[in-house]
């Protein structure tokens, strides 16, 4: 084994080093290599003292961005694939990269991005100091199949860690309820009462039923989808107790209160108006305490931390904000609480879709009865102008949107992603939200790029 490890090591480094003379420096086939050589490579290579590792089904790019990001500003020596590779061959590369040609470790800190799926086999293996995860929802059925299953797959890797330390969501009782080896290795977070707006009216809501006595829970408070704190009145089973609790969440200043366990009280400014980031920056701030860092140097240290650009970005033209904006395609859960964030911000606003599936493409292709899981009905209200989408799905899409109320005269929807500008209008409107898939940043950037350059010109006519 110990000869094939450092043939598979060797190898990697080598090709790596290859693609590097290339500039191809985000390719994951030297992690491919390096497993085919040796399948527990992640088990011998050399660890750091810090390795964090976060999964789940929403926000684990975000978090681990962040983490990194943190790690880095305060001067761990980091390693981290920014480009987002969650699976074996990522992980790897990762790895190997952290070490020298004889195993011994180069940095501080390793972080990495975890898929929920792969998790038992991965993380068994690579024995993360923590382990975050950010929360268990409904996904693609060509993903996941559903949210228990993937349940019992993080479930399953955190019984394989016993030594690691575990964050978990208090508010998501999904992934929340999963148990630890060691009470001592697991923190939670959790955030009060964010809305007052009516939660019951979600497509989507996976957890109404007790799992002990099956009795229908109660919530004191819901955020969006199940994420809230519940009470089942049959046994008494209910969320844990919060280690860190954000008591007060302002969009508008986008800064968060928290409070732990102990009574710390301590006020941070976050780089995001939406709930679902603040609970993405709640897992960062309990990651960051527990390692050891101080009050003091924490506030100002998540004061500078940015959400990547490849989930958000904006910029403002003449008064009007052109955004860009993640929104998973193919699972109603991450579209939801962006079509719910969308909703509770009161400014007028046109949104163009980039979530699309190509019906030419049979490995792309699933069915799509996911848009009926969407909260879409969240938008029929007088603050949506206008809602653009094009491609194969077009039609899907439009139909969908009449059935959710929005009226005909605001929906364009066109054969050709391409014609979908020429639908745009900057008339009463404050913000243009450019919602896109995972793997459509680059092609969010150029019509956000387009979009500016024509309110320029429209601009510029008047």
């Amino acid at each position: 084994m110990k000869f094939r490890f450092y043939l598979a090591l060797w190898a990697g480094k080598f090709i790596d080093w290859l693609l590097k003379l290339k500039g191809e420096t985000r390719d994951d086939m030297p992690g491919s290599v390096i497993f085919r050589i040796c399948p527990d490579f992640l088990k011998y290579v050399a660890k750091p003292p810090i390795v964090a590792a976060a999964t789940g089904t929403n926000g684990k790019s975000t978090v681990t961005s962040l983490i990194a990001d943190g790690l880095k500003s305060l001067g761990y020596r980091t390693a981290f694939l920014d480009w987002g590779p969650n699976l074996r061959s990522g992980h790897c590369l990762l790895m190997a990269r952290s070490v020298t040609l004889f195993n011994h470790t180069r940095v501080d800190a390793v972080v990495c991005e975890a898929d929920e799926g792969s998790s038992p086999y991965e993380m068994s293996r690579l024995q993360p100091t923590h382990y975050i995860v950010c929360n268990i929802c409904r996904d693609s059925l060509r993903r996941n199949g559903h949210p228990l299953y993937i349940r019992d797959q993080i479930q399953d890797a955190i019984s394989k860690c016993p030594n690691t330390k575990v964050i978990l969501n208090a508010d998501d009782p999904i992934s929340g309820l999963m148990e630890v080896t060691k009470p001592e290795n697991v923190r939670y977070f959790a955030m009060e009462k964010t809305t007052d707006a009516d939660i019951s009216n979600t497509v989507l809501h996976d957890f109404t039923i007790c799992p002990n006595c099956h009795k229908k829970v109660v919530y004191q408070h819901r955020h969006y989808l199940q994420m809230g704190h519940f009470t089942c009145p049959g046994c008494g089973l209910s969320s844990p107790v919060e280690d860190f609790d954000g008591t007060y969440f302002d969009p508008e200043a986008r800064r968060l209160t928290v409070k732990e366990k102990d009574g710390t009280e301590y006020t941070v400014s976050i780089d995001s108006s939406s709930v679902f980031n603040a609970f993405n920056y709640l897992s960062v701030i309990a990651f960051f305490r527990w390692i050891g860092v101080s009050v003091d140097r924490l506030v100002p240290l998540i004061g500078s931390l940015k959400v990547p650009v490849s989930r958000e970005e904006v910029v403002e033209v003449d008064g009007i904000k052109i955004h860009t904006s993640m929104c998973k395609g193919q699972t109603g859960s991450s579209a939801s609480v962006v079509m719910r964030h969308l909703s509770q911000i009161p400014t007028r606003k046109e949104l163009v879709l980039l979530v699309n599936e190509e019906y030419a493409n049979p490995k792309a292709h699933e069915t799509p009865s996911w848009l009926w899981d969407v909260d879409y009905e969240l938008l029929a209200n007088d603050r949506l102008t206008r809602i653009l989408v094009g491609g194969d799905m077009s039609e899907d899409y439009h139909y969908r949107f009449l059935m959710a109320g929005i009226p005909e005269e605001k929906i364009a929807a066109v054969p050709k992603d391409s014609d979908m500008l020429s639908h745009l209008t900057f008339d009463n409107v404050d913000e243009i939200y450019v919602l896109h898939e995972v793997d459509a940043v680059t092609e969010a950037k150029h019509y956000q790029e387009a979009i500016v350059q024509k309110l320029k010109e429209a601009r510029h006519e008047n």
